[in-house]
């Protein structure tokens, strides 16, 4: 792929990303009837790593890998700064897109890419202490 296709399909790659985690969020509230974040009730009512419906689950530490029909959708979950609930680095979305899509994504392209988009302010970059990290916060 072509770095600028990259340029023109990041905003979407990152909504299909975000659309994939806020769907198997939705179908763990719906089994255990969960009105709020379904991150407090690990361990309590549903395990670690399991299986719901089409998806296979494993949460560690702060983040989650879920897969699915192929598809592979790792992403963190702590909210580092009030209004972002997730945050991917450029592997993690790479992996997404490469399994979905079934197809190569250059990394330090999509990077660059990534960070054009944080440049443009529609996207924020994890800042702790004054640095700012390669993490992509949505």
């Amino acid at each position: 792929m072509e770095v600028e296709c990259i340029h023109m399909n990041t905003l979407k790659y990152i909504e299909i990303y975000r659309n994939f985690i806020i769907e198997f969020e939705t179908s763990i509230k719906k089994e255990y009837n969960i009105s709020d974040s379904i991150y407090n009730y690990i361990n309590i009512l549903f395990e670690r790593k399991g299986n719901l419906r089409k998806y296979e689950y494993i949460f560690h530490g702060a983040g989650c890998r879920i897969m699915s029909k192929g598809i592979i959708c790792e992403y963190d979950f702590l909210d580092y700064d009030g209004n972002t609930k997730y945050q991917f680095s450029v592997w993690k979305l790479k992996t997404f897109i490469e399994s979905f899509y079934d197809e190569n994504i250059d990394q330090p392209a999509l990077k660059e890419s990534l960070d054009n988009v944080a440049i443009n302010n529609k996207l924020k970059k994890l800042v702790i202490e004054g640095r700012i990290f390669d993490i992509y916060l949505t």
